[in-house]
């Protein structure tokens, strides 16, 4: 059962990643939507790392597909390739220092 309930959770996190970043990339060239998809994803993975129910599991998968690194490094290339220095920094600091920080606190709410 948490195979399934881990499967369903990926199902769902992958289109709501992909919804949140088209719907911020329609407004802004920086690449808000997936920051907020990998900071939310690794403050919720924090919040739910050591429980072993069935919602855990989903919420695992929720959060594996939700956050990502395929994306993020799409992006980064982007903004090597169009020499977007500032923005390359800025993107990889925040998704690095926020995502941590956001697991962080999430392992310590839980804790």
């Amino acid at each position: 059962m948490k195979l399934t309930a881990f499967l369903i959770g990926a199902f769902i996190g992958a289109p709501t990643r992909f919804v949140v970043d088209q719907f911020f990339r329609s407004y802004m060239k920086f690449p808000l939507g997936i920051l907020i998809a990998n900071v939310s994803g690794s403050f919720l993975l924090g919040l739910v790392l050591d429980v072993q129910t069935n919602l855990a599991y989903g919420l695992m998968g929720f959060c594996g597909a939700l956050t990502t690194w395929s994306a993020l490094a799409l992006d980064l290339f982007n903004e090597l390739d169009s020499k977007q220095l500032k923005t390359f920094a800025v993107n990889l600091m925040s998704n690095y220092i926020f995502g941590v920080s956001a697991a962080l606190l999430g392992i310590w709410v839980a804790g």
